[in-house]
């Protein structure tokens, strides 16, 4: 099977608001080419608000998520979504939803 595009899920720290580290990928899940259709929610991802596919080619994909579209063309990779999920002593903790097109 073919890999239409990739889930990539990151942690990102704040440290008091001067300092932004984002790590490696924590977790990836690949989406197959025959999983991905237009007007239905893209497969595997990490959480109930999952992006809806708008279009879809080889060349680029288009999600709408949570009112915004994106449009990311083959070997781009956008951040899609973050949200706190730790803050302790001033460092903040955020987990990054990305998706990157193959």
């Amino acid at each position: 099977m073919a890999v239409g595009c990739i889930i990539n899920l990151y942690q990102s720290y704040s440290d008091r608001g001067a300092f932004v580290q984002k790590s490696g990928a924590i977790q990836s899940d690949e989406v197959q080419v025959d999983e991905i259709k237009v007007g239905e929610k893209l497969p595997h991802w990490p959480g109930y608000d999952k992006p809806v596919v708008l279009a879809y080619s080889p060349e680029q994909i288009e999600l709408e998520h949570e009112g915004n579209i994106f449009v990311i063309k083959s070997g781009e990779e956008k951040e899609m979504d973050s949200s706190l999920f730790s803050r302790d002593h001033g460092v903040e903790c955020y987990m990054i939803i990305a998706v990157k097109m193959v």
